[in-house]
């Protein structure tokens, strides 16, 4: 596999680009979803833009596909995946579990700051942690809400 620096501006590119489409074409929280992001540490809810999916599009990018797979997150259904304030959340997986886990991935994102720091610190850790034993996936977890 090709070391960190070699991946990262292309997943940064593909996460830019996805963030927009969400941004534009996603949905408002309701008063209900502010309340459960700021639950979980979110600093400004009523940012995020969240577009219901059949599937999270990693396979449109064969680079973000291969490190996606290399690295565990394709060994089961991904539910959701969050771009700064964007989320994209499978139609058929929704729950106030994967809403939470992904809000708590939002507020990572508020902590570091922009997506291009989020996915340095993100790809280092599941390139060598795994994606399930990533501490930003850990983090998550812990912030679920009906786990």
């Amino acid at each position: 596999m090709k070391d960190l620096n070699s991946y990262l501006p292309l997943v940064v590119l593909w996460a830019k680009k996805h963030h927009g489409l969400i941004q534009e074409q996603g949905a408002e929280l309701n008063e209900e979803g502010m309340e459960m992001a700021r639950s979980v540490g979110v600093a400004e809810p009523e940012r995020i833009r969240i577009m219901l999916v059949d599937e999270i599009p990693f396979q449109e990018d064969p680079v973000v596909y291969s490190l996606a797979k290399s690295v565990g997150m394709l060994s089961g259904q991904v539910s959701g995946i969050t771009f700064g304030h964007s989320i994209y959340i499978v139609k058929a997986c929704q729950s106030a579990r994967i809403y939470s886990h992904e809000f708590r991935h939002v507020h990572q994102y508020e902590v570091l700051g922009s997506i291009g720091a989020f996915m340095d610190v993100y790809l280092e850790q599941v390139m060598t942690f795994g994606y399930h034993q990533a501490p930003l996936e850990k983090d998550a977890r812990q912030f679920e809400i009906g786990s």
